[in-house]
């Protein structure tokens, strides 16, 4: 089922603006395909503005934002709309006005007002159940570092992680949440893993740490899966 904007514009002339800002897509019978996560607010405007960014947001809410999400809406936490001007948003979209979901939002300047952003993903994300059970593969005694990378881990525990992971969460070995430690993070994301380098925590030493993933339902149902008990439904 292809509903393309460039098809849509053809058919459909003066009913579709050129250069939407969100998109929304049901089934026929009226059902949604896409579903929203709640609203983040990680940062408040003091020091220098405020920063919603994707890539924060995922490591301090795992699990709770898709890694690719289709689009995102931003307002004031009393509610209102966040729309330029007024703001000089740094990450908003193409031209400082648009939605950039794969980003976030930021506000850059001391005058910015505190903003929360929320995300719209894909329906599969929040029906996902399917996570792995954690694993802890190095330690930062070791290779200047810890490192729990996602091509490492599928050559070491084959067979107990999806090759396609939709999420990753990070914790310290006694289980704090990885955002807690202070420490700053090289890689976190499903895509590639986990790691922190002990040359980039000034004074302090990367903390041990232990990643799980969530994959796909279908991986989880398969009959390996089901048999050796190597991930469990949340």
């Amino acid at each position: 089922d292809y509903e393309t904007l460039s098809l849509l514009l053809i058919k459909y002339p003066l009913q579709v603006c050129a250069q939407p800002i969100a998109i929304e897509v049901t089934t026929i019978s009226g059902t949604p395909c896409v579903t929203r996560t709640p609203w983040f607010d990680r940062d408040n405007p003091s020091g220098l503005g405020d920063y919603e960014t994707l890539s924060l947001l995922l490591i301090k809410y795992p699990l709770q934002v898709c890694a690719q999400p289709i689009a995102i809406e931003v307002t004031t936490i009393s509610g209102t709309p966040a729309l330029p001007p007024g703001n000089n948003f740094q990450v908003y979209g193409h031209n400082h006005c648009l939605y950039d979901p794969l980003q976030g939002f930021e506000c850059v300047n001391g005058a910015c007002q505190d903003y929360r952003v929320r995300f719209t993903c894909p329906l599969s994300f929040c029906n996902m159940t399917c996570v792995t059970r954690w694993f802890d593969s190095d330690n930062p005694n070791t290779n200047g570092g810890d490192s729990e990378l996602l091509t490492v881990l599928l050559s070491v525990y084959p067979g107990y992680i999806c090759p396609n992971p939709l999420g990753i969460e990070a914790q310290t070995i006694s289980g704090q949440p990885a955002y807690q430690t202070g420490n700053i993070f090289q890689v976190y994301n499903p895509t590639s893993g986990f790691s922190c380098v002990n040359a980039n925590q000034g004074r302090v030493r990367c903390v041990n740490y232990k990643v799980r993933f969530t994959c796909p339902e279908d991986w989880c149902s398969s009959e390996c899966m089901c048999d050796n008990l190597k991930t469990y439904f949340i």
